[in-house]
């Protein structure tokens, strides 16, 4: 406020356009589905995206956070120049750094506690998943190696990995100004390109069927290894001059360096064909043989593949293989949220139902596959009809009883479509979607601090599961009261962050704002008065 009494507006510090609600609507998804995979001996993990493609929801949660910096953040050093933008980032690495040693020490207790006062299953140590024992066995060395980010457990990289990588923007914005996105498009691909050589010397070397040069090249660029323990050899399982790649292709778009890709339907087909082109290769139910005839010449053609072209898709590295399924995955989520993320926010149009003669089908096939769809259910009521069945009718081989169930689900979910007349598949399309993208939204804006909730709960939900069985009604229960959990802690956090306090306080009724009993009624009004003045 001036000495006029008016108010001066101060600059802007932080980006001006609005948040994409398609950012926080994908970040969001991965919080749920990040929760599913680290949850142990979870059967709802048999389903997440990971289980069909190379990628899964780490690179979601990368990309995503890539694109949230650079609105965040990008603002910073456009707007107040590349010293403030650097401390900006320093805070941020800061808080996560802080984030990463909370998690670890509290799922670690919790650990430690459940094996403490045996709670847990009896003749299961829960410091050994995830592997903690270090920490209290060697616990001068562990801390040390805590505090300094070379004792890095599984299931407790990622957030080393973000930080380090939080760490590379200063040098990303500066190669920026000085030659644009070809000076930054050659960092990014010369780092990562590296640490895959680094990891195919690691994984390769001194394999004879490898070539020299490369394992010669790979063990010179061996510092980009970084350690994961001080007690061995190991290294962190995300490696960080690989996943900058992810992470500053959403940076380089969330900063406009990059456009949107055009909405085309070759690249549309394209990048479904290459999706399920990879599933064969990604699916254990068919490169394990499950699915397709064990030791088949295409069972073993398929497995042959995967195994021959590894380097291509390991996580650690990021391979090449991997980094193109997630674009292709992304660019066709990007097309199904419509522009702008439209869709995410009136729901979708409801598809009119199948024709009759698919649904004619669709019963059919629902009927014939009731035997290998409701084994254990038949079993339990007719032993004798189940053991007659499967002795004298044996049609599908035990290790593909799963693909006929999938057939039968698919049937059901025709069946059920059209029997849910048009108010139905508008109430789910549209919506449904409505209600659900908000909440999902939510808990993308709070990514931090849900991720931090989400590896100890998932540890907890462990421990709930081991002590209570896993069936169907159990693990969904578990499951989804963690979803619930994981909403919670957005929307409490983004309370805090409001900082409610901060706001005008309530009026409140004082003595002198309300009337006296005596002033009500007449008397007492000169003594009021008085003690006003």
């Amino acid at each position: 406020m001036n000495a006029a009494g008016t108010t001066t507006a101060l600059p802007h510090t932080a980006a001006s356009r609005p948040r994409d609600p398609r950012l926080d609507f994908f970040r969001g998804l991965a919080m749920f589905i990040i929760l599913l995979a680290h949850t142990p001996v979870n059967p709802w993990t048999l389903w997440i995206p990971a289980r069909f493609g190379f990628s899964d929801a780490t690179e979601i949660f990368v990309f995503c956070s890539g694109m949230a910096s650079a609105i965040a953040f990008g603002a910073v050093f456009t707007k107040r120049g590349w010293i403030m933008g650097a401390a900006r980032i320093a805070h941020r690495v800061w808080q996560v750094y802080w984030a990463h040693i909370g998690v670890f020490l509290t799922t670690a207790m919790l650990s430690f506690a459940i094996d403490h006062f045996g709670i847990g299953l009896t003749g299961k140590a829960y410091v050994d998943e995830p592997y903690v024992v270090p920490f209290f066995d060697r616990t001068g060395e562990a801390v040390l190696g805590l505090l300094t980010l070379t004792y890095v457990p599984g299931m407790f990289d990622i957030l080393p990995m973000y930080l380090v990588v939080l760490a590379m923007v200063p040098m990303v914005m500066a190669l920026h100004r000085a030659g644009g996105l070809p000076a930054v498009a050659g960092f990014v691909g010369l780092v990562w390109a590296a640490s895959n050589l680094a990891g195919y010397a690691r994984m390769a070397y001194p394999d004879a069927s490898a070539p020299t040069w490369l394992a010669d090249v790979g063990e010179r660029l061996s510092w980009m290894l970084l350690p994961s323990n001080p007690f061995g050899a190991d290294t962190w399982f995300f490696n960080p001059f690989a996943w900058q790649l992810v992470f500053f292709t959403g940076f380089a778009f969330g900063m406009r360096w990059l456009p949107a890709p055009p909405v085309s339907r070759s690249l549309v087909i394209a990048a479904a064909a290459y999706v399920l082109l990879v599933v064969p290769f990604a699916w254990f139910k068919i490169y394990d043989g499950f699915y397709v005839p064990e030791n088949s010449a295409l069972h073993l053609w398929i497995r042959g593949t995967r195994m021959a072209i590894e380097p291509l898709w390991w996580k650690s590295w990021v391979g090449a293989f991997r980094y193109l399924h997630f674009l292709a995955l992304a660019y066709l989520a990007w097309v199904a949220v419509g522009p702008r993320g439209v869709r995410l926010r009136d729901g979708f149009t409801p598809r009119d139902p199948a024709p009759r003669p698919v649904r004619a089908t669709a019963a059919a096939v629902a009927v014939l596959t009731i035997p290998y769809s409701y084994i254990d259910e038949i079993k339990v009521l007719s032993p004798a009809l189940d053991r007659w069945f499967f002795e004298n009718i044996p049609l599908v081989h035990g290790n593909r009883i799963e693909l006929i169930q999938l057939v039968h689900l698919s049937a059901l979910i025709v069946l059920g479509w059209a029997a849910i007349g048009d108010r139905g598949r508008a109430f789910l399309v549209r919506d449904l979607v409505r209600l659900a993208v908000p909440v999902i939204r939510k808990v993308g804006t709070q990514s931090l601090a849900v991720f931090m909730a989400s590896i100890v709960l998932a540890r907890f939900n462990g421990w709930v599961l081991d002590m209570i069985g896993r069936d169907a009604w159990t693990v969904a229960a578990v499951n989804l009261t963690g979803f619930g959990i994981l909403i919670a802690v957005a929307y409490i956090v983004s309370w805090f962050k409001s900082q409610p306090w901060r706001g005008a306080a309530p009026a409140r009724a004082t003595a002198e704002t309300q009337p006296s009993a005596g002033a009500a009624d007449g008397r007492g009004g000169t003594r009021l008065a008085a003690m006003r003045a």
